[in-house]
């Protein structure tokens, strides 16, 4: 910490402060509306195992969210921002939440009185020469280097059309992760409830002309990319929990069939 910055340092604190009032407030209506939700912290995530029936409320960030997506995907899931500022570089946006410290009593008492829906996130799957992985990911998958500053050589594939590419990887993204580090790198947002989802060929050589280098793709169809080198990975979601590939790997990614996740959602504000 005395490392940092005065400012940061400060922020910091302000946002471990706002954190731990966020919580007071979260287990003080709990009590108040009768409804018996267990507080665990994220350290104890392996100790429980939601079924189906359940309701996990994710209280962080989008991290936090992303941490429950991953591992709680049978039950459904609400996402609370404990740190919620919008103003960049102040606090925490939030993009998969619901509630924050503007509207958590009201949408705490639509939560008890049923005033809610239940949507259905869409989530990319892969596999690798024919055998699925289990993972999956609600915002994006990454394929590349594990060192950004280092190039790929690869072949990609879609909708009939192949193309070479020297680029520094491939963002492939669900409509919820179009939002995300897939727009912040030149990529256009669309709606999660499109059947659909995007990739983009991060940082091309564009010495000679390409086909093509982004798309949205149809839920019928994937996409291909077969690496011309060993030591590439996959990651879902940013997770440093990687899958390592071989040179000629067939790597094919789309929509997860029946594997969208049930996250509970409000109508606004």
């Amino acid at each position: 910490m005395n490392r940092l910055s005065p400012f940061k340092q400060s922020a910091i604190h302000k946002s471990a402060e706002n954190q731990r009032a966020f919580i007071d407030s979260l287990e003080s209506l709990a009590a108040q509306h009768n409804q018996p939700i267990q507080f665990l912290r994220e350290s104890q995530i392996n100790e429980i195992a939601p079924t189906a029936k359940d309701l996990v409320l994710s209280v962080g960030g989008d991290g936090t969210f992303l941490s429950c997506a991953k591992l709680f995907d049978q039950a459904t899931l609400l996402g609370l921002n404990s740190d919620y500022k919008p103003k960049a570089g102040f606090g925490s946006y939030g993009a998969l939440t619901q509630i924050n410290r503007t509207n958590l009593d009201a949408h705490f008492a639509d939560l008890v009185e049923g005033r809610f829906r239940v949507e259905q996130w869409n989530r990319l799957q892969a596999e690798v020469n024919g055998e699925k992985l289990p993972s999956f990911a609600l915002n994006e998958v990454y394929f590349g280097q594990p060192l950004a500053y280092r190039t790929c050589e690869l072949h990609l594939s879609q909708n009939g059309m192949t193309e070479d590419f020297n680029c520094s990887g491939v963002l492939v993204c669900t409509g919820m992760g179009s939002h995300a580090w897939h727009y912040n790198a030149g990529g256009s947002p669309f709606s999660n409830e499109l059947e659909a989802f995007g990739f983009r060929v991060l940082f091309p050589n564009l010495k000679r002309p390409l086909k093509f280098s982004s798309g949205i793709v149809s839920s019928r169809h994937e996409i291909v990319i077969v690496p011309d080198r060993d030591g590439y990975v996959l990651s879902f979601d940013s997770s440093l929990d990687v899958v390592k590939t071989n040179l000629g790997d067939e790597i094919r990614i789309s929509l997860a069939e029946n594997k969208a996740l049930n996250v509970i959602a409000f109508d606004l504000p």
